[in-house]
This record gives C-alpha cells, sequence and structure tokens, in this order.
C-alpha cells in the first residue's frame, strides 16, 4: 500500500513539476540559467549537509568528471531554453519520450550492443510518432508565426534534439565510470557533475543578472504579500523537482525498472494531458497519434523479453 501512494504522489508531484517549470518559462522566458543554477545549488548543498567529505577526498580523479559535467550542463540548459524558442511543453515532453531512440542509437554505436526485434519495433513506433508530432507542430508554426518565428521555433527544436543525445551520451560516460569505479561512487558524481559545472554560469552572468531583476519585480502573491510570484514558482519548482527523484529511486528500490518505466510514461501523458488543458497549448489529431505511438512504443519497449523454454530431452 505505501508503494502505490509513493507511485500516486510521485505521478502528482512529477506533473506539477512540469506544470510550474511551464508556468515560470511563460513568464520569464530567459530564465533558463536562474533555473537551473538554483537547481545546482540544491543539489550541491544537500549532498555537502549528508556528506561533508565528498569535497575534501573524493574517491575518483576529477577529470574523469570533466566531459559528463559538460554534458550535464549542455544537455539541462538547452533543455529548458528551448522552451523560450517558441517550442511548448507537449513538443517537449513527446521529443523527451524520445529517450529509448537515442540510447537504442548511442549503445548500439559505443557497445555494439544488439537488440530483438521487438526492441527495434518498438522504437520505430517511438520514432515514427516523434516525426508525426513535430511535423504536426512545424505546421503550426508556419501557420501561426512568422519566418522570424518559425526559425527560432527551428533552433529549439535542434536544442531539444541535442539535448536528448548528449543525455544519452552522458549515460554512456557513467556506465563506463561505474563500471571502472563502482557503483558506490554515485552520490559523489551527482555532486562533483553539478559542482564542476558552476564556473560554466559566468558565461550566462548577464542572463541571471536579469532574471533577478524580472523575478524580483514580478507581482506579489495574493496569499503571501510581498513575495514575488516568479521567486515563490521557483523555489516551488525546485522543492516539486526534488520530492520527484527521491520518489523516483525510491520506487527503484522497491519495484522492478520496468514498473517504474511504466510510470514514468504515465506521467509524461498526464502532464502532456495537463498542459494542453491548462495552457490552451495547440493539439491536433496527428499529435494525438503521434503521442499515443510514444508512450505505447516506450511502453513496449519497457516489456522484457520472454525467455526461451529449455528443451528437456
Amino acid at each position: 500500500m505505501k508503494a502505490v501512494m509513493v507511485m500516486i504522489g510521485t505521478v502528482a508531484i512529477c506533473c506539477a513539476n512540469v506544470l510550474c517549470l511551464e508556468k515560470i518559462m511563460k513568464e520569464a522566458p530567459n530564465s533558463s540559467a536562474l533555473v537551473l543554477i538554483v537547481n545546482y545549488i540544491l543539489i550541491i548543498g544537500e549532498t555537502l549537509l549528508r556528506s561533508p567529505s565528498t569535497l575534501t577526498s573524493p574517491s575518483v580523479p576529477l577529470s574523469n568528471y570533466l566531459i559528463i559535467t559538460l554534458l550535464n550542463f549542455s544537455h539541462s540548459l538547452l533543455n529548458n531554453m528551448a522552451l523560450a524558442y517558441n517550442v511548448d511543453m507537449p513538443t517537449v515532453l513527446i521529443i523527451r519520450s524520445g529517450s529509448i531512440l537515442a540510447n537504442m542509437a548511442v549503445s548500439i554505436v559505443a557497445f555494439r550492443r544488439a537488440y530483438p526485434i521487438s526492441k527495434y519495433l518498438s522504437v520505430t513506433m517511438v520514432t515514427v510518432g516523434i516525426v508525426m508530432a513535430t511535423l504536426a507542430s512545424a505546421e503550426e508554426k508556419k501557420r501561426e508565426e512568422s519566418e522570424e518565428g518559425y526559425g527560432r521555433w527551428l533552433v529549439g527544436m535542434g536544442m531539444l534534439i541535442y539535448s536528448l543525445f548528449a543525455s544519452s551520451v552522458m549515460g554512456v560516460f557513467q556506465e563506463r565510470l561505474f563500471a571502472k569505479f563502482g557503483r558506490d561512487v554515485k552520490g559523489e558524481a551527482l555532486f562533483y557533475c553539478h559542482f564542476l559545472g558552476l564556473p560554466k554560469f559566468i558565461f550566462q552572468w548577464s542572463a541571471l543578472i536579469a532574471s533577478v531583476g524580472e523575478f524580483s519585480a514580478s507581482p506579489p502573491l495574493e496569499m503571501v504579500p510581498g513575495v514575488p510570484r516568479l521567486w515563490a514558482l521557483l523555489v516551488l519548482n525546485v522543492a516539486l523537482q526534488n520530492a520527484g527523484l527521491k520518489g523516483v529511486y525510491w520506487l527503484l528500490s522497491e519495484w522492478s525498472s520496468l514498473a517504474v518505466t511504466m510510470v514514468t510514461t504515465v506521467r509524461k501523458f498526464i502532464s502532456l494531458l495537463l498542459s494542453i488543458y491548462l495552457f490552451s497549448n495547440p493539439f491536433t489529431p496527428s499529435h494525438w497519434i503521434g503521442s499515443i505511438l510514444v508512450m505505447v512504443g516506450s511502453g513496449l519497449f519497457a516489456l522484457p523479453e520472454k525467455k526461451k523454454e529449455e528443451k528437456t530431452e
């Protein structure tokens, strides 16, 4: 019963987090760096409070974290920035669901892995769904936006696609890191991937200063006078993201990865529906067909392969 309650809570929290981020990006489209650095600071601070020796006595040479840090920073930043380039949240959710396509492609290239036919069919379904939804969005943008606006949308889509594959490549480097140093360094790796990424915010300094001013000047909350609404939304976003991650990790410790994958797929679909309803995002029949193909394909990909029964003489 506890696991079911945690599952329901995790789905609700993750959906609320997505909607909260969308609200922030609609009101402050250029605040990606601020949202990201606050998340970085939370992860760094929480790790140091839990294990201060992580900073002074790393068990892995820091050079091993450099590529992962770069990929993590660029992936996270561009993922959020895409929302400022005329890409709506439903499209973002559909593209992100293509992670199994990117993971399979990177695994085949990096590890020469082979997959059963059923997995290729699932990924084909996901790919067709993503292409359908993307083409439908492209048609909408061509009709609604100017040539400049459509160009910004293409840039945003490029950011999402890069982010998708950067996340998969990062997974390869993490897998190699854990194979070399053991999985006990997971917490340390999470810390240094964020800590070593802090200097990169120097290049986003002007955007950070502008966002701080914009957030501080936002209208106050009705229930809490004097508290700017955007700062409240950012605190809520960070808290929800942290709680959602802990919920997912708890479920992974109690359930199979298949069950957690199915929960994640359901969460994405609910977030998609809520985003369409609450923010009036355009969604055509082609979007619906594409999103259903993506979700079903993701679910089928997670299904375990049936083991062949051993023949007995």
